[in-house]
């Protein structure tokens, strides 16, 4: 009888749900050469093979503890790995929801991704990854994977780039963001920074609504901020920002905050608007604002501006 046996792949599910990092990551290898020849027999071509299987460890990271019975965690993920590849043989010109959303379909209805994220504390975990990987990824992933506005057109359209690098992004993200999941939680030190900046942004938010007031919003803002609007128009200077806020409030219109979400110097805040009942059009539904900077003490010193046709989904 060998003195230190193998861990089974129920051992490592639960180890690596109490956030082991080498656990999962021993789990994710044993499992990725079968992974990957499913792929090749779905897909026949390495590069999407690959892809599919990166998404299928990133669904994974999220969604673990989804999984009812830990000891089947092999079928659990063979199960993901073939949506992935259905995704993959999707025509080309469809917009595609990789395996990360789509995984919801797969486990659990009865719970939100988020509520299954919060009950075993892998969303801290996911952001801690996030903060390891290039600026322009990380906003890409946020508001992919957490945020309303998860088309390609409309993060093509929040980003201000072409669809096409949209699409490479994301995969970078998912080639990079599991292995940098691998390097452990969030620490503590920096949880407690971001839940603290997302709450000042969205009580800044909320003075606008409740005292019509702007200043606490526009305070966060670098004076010399520059305004990027999703219709391709710039401008420098906070005002501009201010100004704007300020016409809704005498117009009786009220913008509600329903999500922020941040990392070291990105924060995206997605609001909706409610408009009086005697000018119901004055704004369209929703905005999406992405800034950068702000880290800390610092104010934002760029903004990236969408107006969008419909409200954000509320935060659960």
């Amino acid at each position: 009888m060998r003195a230190n046996p193998e861990p089974s792949d129920g051992d490592l599910v639960i180890a690596a749900r109490a956030g082991d990092g080498a656990a999962l990551g021993l789990l994710l290898a044993r499992h990725r050469p079968r992974l990957l020849a499913s792929a090749l027999r779905l897909l026949g071509y390495r590069a999407d093979a690959e892809d599919a299987v990166q998404e299928t460890f990133l669904a994974a990271l999220r969604h673990l503890d989804a999984v009812r019975e830990p000891a089947a965690v092999g079928a659990w993920l063979h199960t993901v790995l073939r949506r992935a590849c259905l995704q993959h043989r999707r025509r080309p010109d469809a917009l595609r929801t990789d395996a990360l959303v789509d995984v919801i379909d797969v486990v659990d209805a009865s719970a939100g991704p988020d509520e299954r994220l919060e009950r075993a504390d892998l969303r801290d975990w996911i952001w801690g990854a996030l903060q390891r990987i290039p600026e322009p990824l990380r906003v890409a992933a946020m508001l992919r994977y957490f945020g309303s506005y998860d088309s390609y057109d409309e993060l093509a359209a929040i980003l201000g780039v072409p669809v096409g690098t949209v699409r490479s992004r994301l995969s970078e993200v998912r080639r990079k963001l599991s292995d940098a999941l691998l390097a452990g939680r969030l620490d503590d030190g920096s949880r407690a920074r971001w839940r603290a900046r997302e709450r000042c942004w969205l009580d800044a938010f909320d003075d606008i609504v409740r005292r019509g007031a702007s200043d606490p919003f526009v305070s966060l803002l670098d004076p010399e901020l520059l305004v990027a609007w999703s219709s391709g128009a710039t401008a420098r200077g906070r005002h501009h920002l201010a100004a704007e806020i300020e016409s809704d409030i005498a117009a009786g219109v009220r913008l509600v905050a329903e999500r922020a979400l941040t990392t070291d110097g990105v924060t995206v805040v997605e609001g909706r608007f409610v408009n009086p009942p005697e000018d119901p059009t004055h704004c369209p539904p929703g905005i999406a604002l992405v800034l950068f900077g702000g880290g800390g003490d610092d104010r934002a010193s760029r903004v990236h501006l969408h107006l969008a046709p419909r409200a954000p989904r509320p935060d659960d």
